[in-house]
């Protein structure tokens, strides 16, 4: 007696083996992925000797190359506004720092400004630089 055996191989591809990958890649690569802040101005900042950490969060104040002006998250800020912006960062944090960013190609007389508006403000003033 012959006994046959039938074989039939379908023309199918199965994907849930592929799709179970491909979803364990997308989570592999959204928990190693870094998240980045989003930056306020782009602002080249010179080369800095050491990173010192301050012990309050502060007033973080930046001038890009185009000349543009930012207090913290508010980009709606001119030179003319830029001390009242100041002023009203101020009232909510009493012992902040006051951090300026300012684009290493800025005029020096640009910055010495931002200097000496926060200098009024009687605030220690920190000049950010980009680690080496």
């Amino acid at each position: 007696m012959a006994i046959r055996k039938r074989t039939r191989s379908s023309g199918e591809f199965g994907l849930s083996a592929m799709t179970d990958i491909i979803f364990m890649l997308l989570i592999f690569f959204i928990l190693t992925s870094t998240v980045s802040p989003e930056t306020i101005l782009k602002v080249v900042l010179p080369k800095g000797v050491e990173d010192q950490h301050l012990p309050v969060k502060p007033i973080r104040v930046f001038l890009n190359a185009e000349g543009q002006y930012a207090v913290n998250e508010n980009k709606d800020v001119t030179i003319e506004t830029l001390e009242s912006a100041i002023e009203s960062e101020l009232s909510k944090n009493l012992t902040a720092p006051i951090s300026i960013h300012a684009d290493k190609t800025v005029r020096y007389e640009q910055v010495m400004e931002m200097v000496r508006i926060a200098n009024k403000k009687s605030r220690k003033v920190v000049l950010a630089l980009e680690k080496e």
